[in-house]
């Protein structure tokens, strides 16, 4: 990704939209029930912590990435094998995002086409963004991001008339472990997710602080997914949301101001946007760290098979949306806790220990 530069607001655009990705439509902190808006609270204090550690571990070495931080802390082959797992979790991630994709298009969207159809015109349009280059995803983000935002707190006001206070009562009637436990799955999906941008960031050369940028990022992107989290328990209510799997579809189907109805386009325009960002971001890191783990100059060469080896994987990574809403609610958080707090802790106290000792030394 060398010689390749996006502003700092266009980065910050792309971690805005990146969080919103599929969490708009299958929302975040749903353990928590008709807490989930809480949940989502906590989560967001508990990942700022978690980005300050990113940009500290970032700000050590400027204008390295995290696979060229693997190899400067860990060493060689270490490095190489931490660089491999975190590869397999971006791609992991992306493929996962694709199915979730692929289950709406095929549920709402083109019911009557086979799922294959959209899937491969959508892959061919990520090729393109790859190969294009990050710089021209970040313009294409700055662009849309305004439609998106939007639409995000448009919607909500539109669907005031359907709302409903009591449906967010009682508070806390399920305890505080299941609040814990909602918010527990919030941070890992989609706040921990962040941990992606560590290895895309690096060689952009117009985005100097980091800490801005990712926590400008955080609060925006979390607080669409707060405010969509609520509308869906205002109008829809616990049970209701409980039993969909796409319910902000549900949601906003439910609005009727005189011409204003069947507004769920408006869903599907920003869930295609956020979408593609999200899963662009995942193959961008994916090529760039295999280029890094195997020593390629270009990571562009490797997009096309990359993108279509992801778009084959979603297939067949789970049997059915209930297999993957399962999946999201009761493995994600313990699954990626791993890659998105354990593997950056470790890299942190390694290169503070290391910084620290190359003081002492100079000092000396």
């Amino acid at each position: 990704m060398k010689n390749e530069s996006i502003s700092e607001r266009q980065a910050t655009i792309l971690i805005i939209l990146f969080l919103m990705g599929n969490s708009l439509l299958i929302g975040s902190g749903n353990q928590a029930k008709q807490d989930a808006w809480i949940a989502i609270i906590i989560a967001m204090t508990w990942s700022i912590i978690l980005v300050l550690m990113f940009c500290r571990i970032l700000s050590l070495y400027p204008g390295k990435d995290l696979f060229d931080i693997l190899k400067i802390v860990m060493g060689k082959f270490i490095g190489k094998i931490i660089s491999i797992l975190m590869i397999w979790f971006a791609f992991h991630s992306g493929a996962l995002i694709l199915r979730s994709f692929s289950e709406f298009t095929n549920t709402l969207v083109f019911a009557d086409t086979p799922v294959i159809i959209p899937m491969v015109f959508f892959t061919i349009l990520l090729v393109w963004s790859l190969k294009a280059g990050i710089e021209v995803l970040g313009r294409w983000a700055e662009f849309f991001s305004w439609i998106v935002i939007l639409i995000v707190i448009i919607v909500p006001i539109l669907s005031i008339p359907q709302m409903d206070i009591a449906r967010l009562k009682p508070i806390l009637s399920n305890g505080v472990a299941t609040l814990l436990e909602g918010a527990f799955s919030s941070f890992t999906f989609p706040f921990g997710q962040i941990v992606i941008f560590t290895m895309v960031f690096s060689n952009i050369s117009k985005v100097k602080n980091y800490k801005k940028t990712f926590i400008v990022g955080l609060l925006v992107g979390g607080g669409l997914i707060l405010l969509t989290s609520l509308r869906n328990l205002l109008v829809l209510g616990n049970e209701t949301v409980s039993g969909l799997y796409f319910h902000s579809t549900m949601s906003v189907s439910l609005i009727r101001l005189g011409f204003l109805q069947r507004l769920e386009m408006t869903v599907i325009i920003v869930f295609l946007a956020c979408v593609f960002i999200k899963v662009s971001i995942c193959i961008f890191a994916v090529c760039n760290g295999i280029s890094k783990v195997f020593g390629f100059d270009d990571h562009k060469f490797i997009a096309t098979p990359v993108a279509l080896i992801m778009l084959s994987f979603s297939f067949f990574v789970y049997r059915s949306t209930m297999e993957a809403a399962f999946f999201t609610l009761n493995i994600w958080a313990y699954y990626s806790f791993t890659f998105e707090v354990i593997i950056p802790l470790v890299i942190f106290i390694v290169a503070e220990i290391r910084s620290r000792r190359s003081k002492s030394v100079k000092v000396t």
